[in-house]
């Protein structure tokens, strides 16, 4: 007879967590600082309440496909930023 395991886990999860003003929830694509040419998809920012230590979850991203789970110190993501759409302008024309 096999016996039962419960399974009690002692971490804290966030789904969303906030980074120099900007705002990232879970799926979010993120860089991290010192690891150059990958993005990451950010699952969870996870504590440990018993030593207060902190490190965030995320999917290594290759061509957008999953390569594998990984995770930092949360005070090396860098967020990508959307830039906003530039208004064209245009020139008035030279009245003759």
């Amino acid at each position: 007879m096999r016996k039962k395991f419960n399974s009690i886990d002692p971490f804290v999860r966030e789904y969303e967590i906030d980074v120099d003003g900007h705002k990232i929830s879970k799926d979010d694509i993120i860089k991290i600082k010192g690891v150059y040419g990958s993005e990451f998809k950010f699952i969870c920012l996870v504590t440990n309440p018993e030593t207060n230590v902190q490190w965030i979850d995320c999917i290594e991203l290759e061509r957008n496909l999953s390569r594998g789970m990984r995770s930092f110190r949360p005070d090396r993501i860098k967020p990508i930023i959307k830039r906003k759409k530039r208004v064209k302008r245009t020139r008035p024309s030279k009245a003759s």
